[in-house]
């Protein structure tokens, strides 16, 4: 008994080590864990902070691109005025038709310069992408497919399609023709097998 004596006393001892070292390991793995919550936080907050600014900063583009519009705006307002005064004391009205055509014109040109453009559609083929038919007219075959008329004006916006055209189309005579005597045939096959039974 008195040999076990020092091997329980030296178990001990080591396993009373090993809980120290244990201990350190813990109280270091706390550590790191409270650093880590910290950086955490840090790291929050700065992104709660960066998504603000940016929240900001895409708010004051937005106002300052309106600013630029607006601005422009304003010179087309001017020429408007002018036009409008021009009414007052016109003495004819082609002085008036001048005034109008010279704010059309500046609009025009400042839409174009924002990245607006017309459709130009009419005398070309259909496309369904960027023209919505509202009417049809019989024309020859040669015509057919073609758009006739622009009914309203259809605007591209850098590229990409804001608003379709409105447009009347050409339909062939010939093709509502031959449509109709097709369906007339049918009807007389229809009327014929009616009366063999």
């Amino acid at each position: 008994m008195a040999d076990k004596k020092p091997e329980i006393s030296a178990h001990i001892e080591e396993v009373q080590a090993e809980l120290e070292s244990t201990k350190e390991a813990l109280a270091a793995a706390k550590a790191k864990a409270v650093e880590y919550y910290d950086q955490l936080l840090r790291s929050r907050a700065e992104f709660d902070n960066f998504r603000r600014r940016v929240d900001r900063e895409k708010s004051d583009a937005r106002a300052w691109g309106k600013q630029e519009v607006l601005l422009k705006l304003v010179s087309l307002l001017d020429i408007f005025d002018q036009a409008l005064d021009q009414t007052a004391t016109a003495k004819d009205t082609r002085q008036v038709a001048e005034g109008v055509e010279m704010l059309h014109l500046g609009f025009a040109q400042f839409l174009k310069a924002e990245g607006l453009e017309a459709i130009d559609c009419v005398g070309k083929p259909l496309d369904p992408e960027k023209a919505e038919v509202l009417a049809q007219s019989e024309v020859d075959g040669d015509q057919a497919g073609l758009v006739l008329e622009e009914i309203q004006k259809g605007y591209m916006f850098q590229g990409r399609l804001l608003r379709p055209s409105r447009v009347r189309v050409g339909v062939s005579r010939t093709g509502k023709l031959e449509k109709k005597k097709k369906g007339d045939d049918l009807d007389a096959k229809e009327e014929s097998t009616g009366d063999d039974e």
